[in-house]
């Protein structure tokens, strides 16, 4: 009984209660989003964790006659096909080839999963609402929208990207695409 009496007024180590269990420290304990941080030539930029399915190495991708631009083609991960977007070329940056850190992010949405191409992972980060701005960015293509929000990371802003607006702006061109094809059929 001396034992334990002297092992409760002891500090008990890593999991010992810190402060009043009460919620004095309610401060140190605010929601926060998580990201996967990524590379497109030097800037980085994020997806929510909550969108990411997985990330793979660099499969071989099949070409599709006729696609768009910045659709690569497609990969076949465990039995299911699946659309690769180069997001280096829907931004509006030059080309290059894939490098030993190239990635393929899988995000899924409620209509589908889309692989995308990157030029590399950095991190996961977690941002409190705090440092997230609603703030739309432009990118070097000026017909695509896919920044809808922002993050300002050690005095350097960083655009966080919305996986739903990039398979709307890959399905938009994509049937743009489609009916000047049959509007060329047709004369």
């Amino acid at each position: 009984m001396e034992y334990l009496a002297n092992s409760m007024t002891e500090e008990l180590g890593f999991f010992s209660p810190r402060g009043s269990l009460d919620g004095e420290l309610e401060g140190d304990f605010t929601e926060k989003e998580r990201f996967i941080g990524f590379k497109i030539t030097d800037e980085i930029f994020y997806l929510p964790i909550s969108n990411v399915s997985e990330i793979i190495m660099l499969v071989p991708i099949t070409y599709v006659p006729r696609s768009m631009e910045f659709i690569e083609g497609i990969i076949n991960v465990r039995g299911t096909i699946i659309p690769t977007i180069n997001l280096r070329k829907m931004m509006g940056y030059s080309r290059t080839e894939a490098s030993m850190s190239s990635r393929i992010i899988i995000v899924k949405t409620e209509k589908a999963y889309a692989g995308l191409l990157v030029d590399g992972i950095t991190v996961v980060a977690s941002f409190s609402p705090s440092e997230i701005e609603i703030q739309a960015l432009p990118t070097k293509n000026p017909n695509i929208d896919i920044i809808t929000r922002v993050t300002k990371v050690e005095g350097k802003i960083s655009g966080i990207l919305d996986s739903s607006k990039i398979l709307d702006c890959a399905s938009y061109e994509r049937n743009k695409n489609a009916s000047e094809i049959s509007e060329k059929a047709a004369s």
